[in-house]
């Protein structure tokens, strides 16, 4: 119980910083954001700092890796205490709606910068993206298990990508529109568009 009250403890301090250092990026752009006003603002020692990113430029390329998966698992977990009996189709939806519930909050910049490092690191190859994103293995789960893929015609793999491709491709045209539409309301909408092409005949709605 110990061991797993420290790493509780650890896992709230990193999203507190991270947190922290979005608001602080919204607030002022990252350029003018240290990492010691980001400890100060977050009420930690630059050690506790240090134990969680190498550098302010860490948090950028971390955030849609680790950063993102702790929200989403950590929400997804609480949604399905709340919802147990939830189906298929709103529990796909859930999950891609919290990705983009963690781009609003990362902000527009933060996003950005996160996409432009990351697919960056992929030019020289190979990419472990997909590989660090461990967390998606949950929408792949949810399709497999709630969805009978040969009504569709398309593979459980095949449906993954499509829906990934589309929750990623919400979000790339948010950054390129600089941010013209708000990402919870509307790019929830148009994910349900999809998740809908893909679930037909189920209910999203939990009335």
């Amino acid at each position: 119980m110990e061991k797993q009250s420290r790493k509780e403890k650890a896992a709230a301090v990193k999203e507190r910083i991270f947190s922290t250092a979005a608001s602080l990026v919204k607030e002022k752009g990252y350029d003018n954001v240290t990492v010691s006003e980001i400890c100060t603002r977050a009420g930690i020692a630059k050690g506790s700092f240090y134990l969680h990113y190498r550098s302010k430029e860490d948090i950028i390329r971390e955030s849609y890796y680790t950063d993102l998966g702790s929200y989403i698992e950590g929400r997804y977990a609480a949604f399905l205490r709340e919802f147990p009996h939830s189906s298929g189709k709103q529990r796909v939806l859930r999950f891609l709606q919290l990705e983009l519930e963690f781009a609003e909050q990362a902000g527009y910049e933060l996003t950005c910068l996160a996409y432009s490092l990351n697919l960056g690191a992929c030019v020289p190859g190979p990419s472990e993206h997909m590989q660090r994103r461990s967390f998606s293995r949950i929408l792949y789960q949810e399709i497999t298990s709630n969805l009978e893929t040969t009504e569709t015609g398309r593979s459980a793999a095949d449906i993954f990508t499509y829906l990934e491709s589309a929750v990623r491709g919400v979000m790339a045209t948010w950054c390129f529109s600089n941010h013209a539409f708000h990402m919870e309301d509307a790019g929830a909408t148009y994910l349900a568009w999809a998740v809908d092409s893909v679930f037909l005949g189920q209910k999203a709605d939990f009335s």
